[in-house]
């Protein structure tokens, strides 16, 4: 309910929504839109992942995304994680 809200208020679609809140999380190192016929399609976020966590814990919290890890002297010293997110299209709105 309160996603309709925002959407009414602020007259942003819902993939316009989706992009911000991620902005917002400052969890993201750099945001990609995929945009299909002028629509936004698949939005990609570049996050840094704790060291600490276990790579198959990682592996598990997203359908689709890329990991890269940086090892050095047989430490892991870097994770990122590219995650690819389907806007659906149920965004589209009438308008007069």
């Amino acid at each position: 309910m309160e996603k309709i809200n925002k959407q009414k208020l602020s007259g942003l679609s819902p993939s316009e929504i989706q992009v911000l809140e991620m902005v917002r999380s400052k969890r993201f190192i750099s945001i990609k839109l995929i945009v299909k016929n002028g629509e936004v399609d698949v939005i990609e976020g570049l996050e840094r992942m704790h060291t600490g966590e276990r790579i198959i814990d990682l592996l598990k919290q997203h359908d689709f995304q890329n990991l890269e890890i940086k090892q050095s002297n047989g430490k892991i010293v870097c994770v990122n994680r590219i995650f690819r997110k389907k806007v659906s299209p149920s965004g589209k709105t009438k308008r007069s």
